[in-house]
């Protein structure tokens, strides 16, 4: 169906209270929502920098969901004025061939007229069609609302979980479907369907975590905007599911593996293959006992849905309605999908390609906007790259050889041809992983291969891995092994360790002997089973029962052992990468350790992320990327939008702070005049480790409250805090200020902080000592008292010895092009790496208008460096000074902090 694409320019409105922005809107916020509509509206790409506290997430929704209403409301008129002006046409056109004597031509024209007429009627009525559906799913939730209030219990409190009954799991759960041989028909006829339908233009909300994506919708909560928003906010099973058996699990991998077993079992016949063979009673004992989950029905799943989607849900929000409802919180929300205005979600939901498509997430014409966009391309690195362990591959050949030896007379010679192909690529893999098989490595502790290289080297360059991934896929076979290993004794699983060395292949034979085995396997395997299928079905009753008194043997012994890790899924994944992504945008790594084998892993690598972020551009009607410190934004334009950069829009804006809010200082020498230069040459400098101590008690004794220093590595800072305790300055420094350090284990973080912030609030005060991209250099508030004044030791540039790092550079050089004078694509990556880790450090303080904080770069490169300096943050950069030695600015923050002190005891007397 063609889509009607209004054609009147629609021009941003003149004041913040017609973007329905709840407060006076700041000049910066104003022109930010301003230059955002035209942006979407012109089918743009913006990439906006504002500082924290400068009410960026507000602007953002605010000036796209103006745009969104006016667009809406724009795209309704001009249809209906096209609509009238063609029938005015047509009727004109009638008339003329009435008296006309060329009514060919007249009748030609008017077909044209009546076509276009015909389609955007079409649209039209399309439009209709959804606005009353939208009206019937108000309704039932009105209905449903009345309802519910009348049965509400009197207590006013939430209904209770139902209890969850013990769920025994026969056989048939392990075992995999028969493949269908049907046609598409019915899919396609699906997608016909859909691409019929009119689809609204959706804005999706992108963060980096769950509680800023609540935060955003609180905001918009408090605006005009909330009024009739359809809104719903997407999240993992480990976030909504609401099945207290399913919720204890530990990993989100173990939960969704559990939703789906249990999903599977509703509805589903459990006569099994054998049906005949046992009575009706036993059946019946067998379907009571394989339960569904009782909150996936369909009715109170519907229920939830249009019962939460006008009221501007949050995460919590949706876990509460769906307890409320006895619905499942999860499939309420991606049930919304189609139908919502704007998706709240976390973006590795959306960089990934088949996480997005699984979710049933459009992008085609919709808004994409990515907040905390700052580390995008790593993000997207990171989400495409998989590790698989040689312990994992060793798992993974044990419990699929286990799994094969216990159901084999019961698989299909088409499934049994998978199960083998999976249990030699492991065995490959494996090979390349362990000590004594692939090619001598001498001293080299990794290896660098191209996926081609890895699939010839591996001998699996003739299996067909797409058709293997979607038996996986089909089969759910990650899952079914998985819970087998989990039930199945470990003796049974070590029995296999012999056999897959003997079946699949020993490793003093050649990789053309081992693919000779692998075939004779299967030949023997399949007159095996034909064998077996002429005498008759093995199991008899007895063995049945048999298997009932092993499955309460099990799950009496699952209760006391250890829970088996899924060595299925990485295995999975990681030949997901090899298909799915160009070879020549990706490398494998190979890590051998020296004390521990089983330790070894391959990692597949993604080079090129922008390629990935290309596919979400292609679709989007418009892309917007905003944080708080965007720069270096040129790595964005020149590895992303290199092909739109006429459509690309670059604001950054400064601080909403008052000038003398903020303290920038860039010092080059310490107090006794020794340079500041903390390079990899200068690591074992001691006497550049004297004048930081003499730097930092300084700067102790100025600070008030909290003071955070950030180092480079947590070597670096060992290093620091053994040579502050020799030389006795720990105890002058705890006279002044309470220490912290960094914890190195994210468990005794939240602690640390709590303490933290109590001293820092104290007379005295408290510093902490960080680490540059560590647990609290990012997404960690450090406002007010807490962060006073913020110290970055050295430049964090990442160990350029790294073979991970020394591919993605020598990537870049060969795939981009730099200008003449300036440094290689290669050093530009790497010198980002540093400075966005840098910003984000700087970013920790000055959170709110009303906030005031000293930024100190201790090292002599901040200064003489013009590469550097342009690379901070806007706000930072105008308000720099570069001082020569420590005690220039050691005047400047006594005046700065005796000006913000006097400034608030004036305040508080007024």
């Amino acid at each position: 169906m063609t889509s009607f694409k209004p054609e009147k320019q629609l021009h941003p409105p003149e004041k913040g209270s017609d973007f329905a922005f709840p407060f006076l809107p700041y000049d910066i916020q104003l022109d930010f929502m301003k230059t955002l509509y035209t942006v979407i509206h012109s089918k743009g790409i913006g990439i906006f920098e504002s500082p924290t506290g400068t009410g960026k997430s507000l602007s953002l929704t605010c000036g796209t969901l103006t745009w969104l209403k006016d667009y809406v409301k724009s795209m309704e008129e001009e249809l209906h004025e096209k609509i009238a002006r063609l029938r005015t046409e047509i009727t004109r056109l009638e008339k003329e061939n009435e008296s006309s004597s060329d009514w060919i031509s007249g009748q030609y024209n008017a077909m044209g007229q009546r076509k276009e007429l015909d389609e955007l009627n079409r649209f039209k009525q399309s439009i209709e069609e959804y606005q009353k559906h939208l009206l019937q799913m108000k309704d039932r939730a009105v209905l449903h609302k009345i309802r519910w209030e009348k049965n509400r219990p009197k207590d006013n409190s939430l209904m209770e979980e139902p209890l969850q009954q013990d769920v025994t799991i026969d056989e048939d759960d392990f075992l995999i479907p028969e493949e269908s041989d049907g046609s598409d028909e019915e899919q396609d006829a699906d997608h016909a369907k859909e691409e019929n339908e009119y689809h609204p233009v959706q804005v999706i909300f992108c963060s980096r975590t769950h509680s800023q994506l609540s935060q955003v919708v609180s905001e918009v909560k408090e605006t005009d905007h909330s009024k009739g928003l359809r809104l719903m906010s997407l999240a993992s099973r480990q976030s909504l599911c609401i099945n207290a058996e399913v919720r204890k699990l530990k990993t989100n991998t173990l939960i969704n593996e559990r939703c789906l077993e249990l999903l599977n079992k509703g509805g589903k016949s459990k006569a099994g293959a054998g049906g005949d063979s046992e009575d009706g009673r036993s059946v019946k004992k067998r379907r009571k006992l394989a339960q569904s989950c009782p909150y996936y029905n369909q009715r109170a799943i519907e229920g939830l849905k249009n019962g939460i989607l006008f009221e501007v849900p949050d995460i919590e929000d949706l876990v509460k309605a769906g307890k409320r409802e006895q619905a499942c919180p999860y499939y309420a929300s991606r049930a919304a999908i189609p139908d919502v205005q704007v998706l709240m979600v976390p973006y590795q939901m959306i960089l990934h390609r088949r996480t997005r498509q699984q979710s049933g997430i459009r992008l085609k014409d919709s808004i994409l906007i990515i907040d905390e966009a700052h580390n995008l391309l790593d993000t997207i690195s990171a989400i495409h790259s998989q590790e698989v362990q040689l312990e994992q591959l060793q798992q993974a050949k044990m419990h699929l050889s286990a799994y094969k030896a216990r159901y084999f007379s019961r698989f299909s010679t088409k499934n049994l041809l998978r199960i083998n192909q999976l249990i030699f690529i492991a065995t490959r893999l494996g090979k390349m992983l362990s000590p004594d098989g692939g090619k001598p490595m001498g001293t080299k502790r990794s290896r660098m291969l191209e996926t081609q290289e890895l699939v010839l080297e591996a001998d699996i360059f003739n299996l067909n891995l797409s058709d293997i991934l979607a038996f996986c896929e089909r089969s759910r076979i990650a899952q079914k092994v998985h819970g087998f290993a989990q039930r199945a004794s470990p003796e049974l699983l070590e029995q296999n360790k012999l056999s897959v060395r003997s079946k699949v292949g020993s490793t003093s034979k050649g990789s053309t002997g081992e693919l000779k085995t692998l075939l004779k396997n299967l030949e023997e395997d399949y007159k095996c089973k034909s064998q077996k299928k002429k005498t008759g079905r093995p199991e008899s009753k007895q063995a049945v029962v048999d298997v009932a008194v092993s499955n309460q043997e099990n799950d009496q012994q699952m209760q006391t052992k250890a829970p088996v890790v899924n060595a299925i899924r990485p295995l999975i994944n990681f030949l997901e990468c090899l298909v799915e992504y160009g070879a020549g945008d990706s490398r494998v790594l190979l890590s051998f350790e020296e004390k521990d084998s089983s330790q070894a892993a391959m990692k597949y690598l993604l080079l090129n992320p922008g390629g990935k972020f290309e596919e979400i551009v292609q679709s989007c009607r418009s892309v917007v990327l905003a944080g708080g410190t965007m720069q270096p934004t040129e790595e964005l334009t020149e590895q992303v939008f290199r092909n739109w950069r006429e459509r690309v829009t670059i604001k950054s804006y400064p601080h909403v702070v008052p000038k003398d809010a903020v303290l920038p200082v860039a010092i080059g020498r310490g107090p006794t005049g020794k340079e500041f230069l903390f390079n990899f040459s200068n690591k074992q400098n001691m006497e550049m480790l004297d004048e930081l101590q003499s730097t930092i008690l300084n700067l102790s004794q100025v600070v008030p409250n909290g003071l955070v220093v950030f180092f480079s590595s947590y070597d670096f800072l060992d290093q620091f805090i053994r040579k502050l305790e020799e030389s006795g300055n720990r105890s002058k420094l705890e006279e002044r200020k309470k220490v912290f350090r960094e914890p190195k284990t994210t468990g005794q973080v939240e602690k640390i902080l709590t303490d933290y912030g109590r001293a820092a609030r104290s007379i005295t005060g408290a510093i902490l000592f960080s680490v540059v991209g560590g647990k609290l250099s990012e997404g960690l508030n450090f406002s007010d008292q807490l962060g006073r004044c913020v110290v970055v030791v050295g430049l964090p540039y990442p160990n350029r010895t790294s073979p991970e790092l020394i591919e993605r550079m020598q990537y870049l050089d060969r795939s981009l092009s730099s200008a003449p004078g300036t440094s290689s694509a290669g050093n530009e990556y790497y010198e980002n790496l540093c400075m966005k880790a840098v910003n984000q450090c700087i970013g920790r303080a000055v959170r709110h208008i009303r906030d005031y904080a000293a930024v100190i770069l201790l090292d002599t490169r901040y200064c003489t460096g013009e590469r550097i300096r342009r690379k901070l943050p806007v706000w930072i950069t105008d308000r720099m000074e570069c001082v020569e030695r420590y005690g220039q600015s050691h005047g400047k923050m006594v005046k700065f902090f005796r000006h913000h002190k006097a400034k608030q005891v004036e305040e508080e007397t007024q």
